[in-house]
C-alpha cells in the first residue's frame, strides 16, 4: 500500500460515504411516503366520486318514487272527504323521512375514515426510528 492512498476497506471516506448513504436512504423514504400519500389521495378521490354518483342516483330515484306515490295517494282519495288530509299526511311522512335521512347522512359523514392515516402512521414510525 502506498502512503497517501486511502485504504481499500472503505475506512478512508467513511464519513462522506455515510452521509451519501444517509441522504439516499432519506430520499428513498421520502419517495416511498409520497407514493403512499398519492395512493391514498387517489383512493379517497375515487371513494368520494363513487359516493356522489350513488347519492345522486339514489336521490333522483327517491324523488321520482315519492312524487308518483304522492300523486297516486292523492288520486285515490280525490272523491272522498279525506282529499285534503291525504296530502297533509304525505307531507308529514316526507318531513319525518327527511329528518331521519339527514341524521343518517350526518352520522356517515362523521364516521368517515381518517384521511391519509397510513401515511401519517408511517411517518410517525420513521420519526420513532430516527430518535
Amino acid at each position: 500500500m502506498h502512503v497517501g492512498t486511502p485504504p481499500s476497506d472503505g475506512a478512508g471516506g467513511g464519513l462522506l460515504d455515510s452521509l451519501k448513504t444517509l441522504g439516499r436512504v432519506a430520499v428513498d423514504m421520502l419517495h416511498t411516503r409520497l407514493d403512499l400519500f398519492a395512493t391514498e389521495l387517489a383512493e379517497e378521490q375515487g371513494r368520494i366520486t363513487e359516493l356522489l354518483l350513488i347519492g345522486a342516483v339514489s336521490l333522483l330515484c327517491i324523488f321520482l318514487a315519492t312524487v308518483f306515490a304522492a300523486f297516486f295517494i292523492v288520486a285515490m282519495f280525490w272523491d272522498t272527504p279525506y282529499r285534503l288530509v291525504a296530502p297533509g299526511v304525505i307531507a308529514a311522512v316526507l318531513a319525518i323521512v327527511a329528518v331521519v335521512a339527514g341524521a343518517a347522512f350526518r352520522r356517515r359523514v362523521r364516521s368517515k375514515s381518517k384521511l391519509f392515516s397510513a401515511t401519517l402512521e408511517e411517518l410517525g414510525e420513521d420519526i420513532k426510528r430516527l430518535r
